[in-house]
């Protein structure tokens, strides 16, 4: 007994003191994903990508709003929502703690973004944020007031109209009409 304590000082302690001393996890550890609702813009790239289902992105019964939602009990920590988030509103922690008491809402974060409205139709169809974030993109690369005026009315139109727009454009051989 006494040659097994020896040996044990000699090697030194291999075990943790965790619930006493906080644990140091390693340099690339998936904890739980932070989300940052400043740095987000409402793309739903992190929706898309992930596969448990964990975080939706839709808009509320009224179409007011934009809610992201992130249920942490549905997660699998793939890392995923961290790797296509354009702007780095959702990277993974090194929180990994994640017991509540019997109320599971107590894992659900929760962020509303302001619906930009098609300026045709009216309708709400993307994040203001998504299409100010597109625009800012746009114009850091090398084009003209004129196209970049004509970039900004288009990207305020939805999906529908977009295509009516542009099925216009080519059949009336115009460049660029946009109402």
């Amino acid at each position: 007994m006494m040659k097994l304590l020896d040996i044990s000082k000699k090697y030194g302690e291999i075990t943790h003191k965790y619930p006493f001393e906080p644990y140091k996890v390693a340099q690339n550890f998936r904890g739980k994903p932070a989300y940052t609702f400043d740095l987000c813009i409402g793309c739903a790239a992190c929706g898309i990508a992930c596969p448990s289902n964990a975080i939706t992105v839709q808009f509320n019964e009224d179409k007011s709003k934009l809610v992201w939602e992130f249920d942490c009990g549905r997660c699998i920590f793939c890392g995923r929502c961290d790797e296509v988030c354009p702007t780095g509103a959702i990277r993974l922690s090194e929180e990994f703690e994640l017991a509540v008491k019997f109320d599971k809402s107590a894992l659900i974060q929760r962020g509303e973004l302001d619906v930009q409205c098609c300026t045709t139709c009216h309708k709400p169809f993307s994040a203001k944020r998504l299409i100010k974030y597109s625009f800012e993109c746009l114009s850091k690369a090398n084009v003209s007031e004129k196209r970049l005026e004509e970039a900004k009315a288009y990207l305020s139109m939805c999906p529908t109209c977009k295509k009516e727009a542009t099925v216009k454009n080519f059949t009336s051989g115009k460049e660029m009409v946009i109402e």
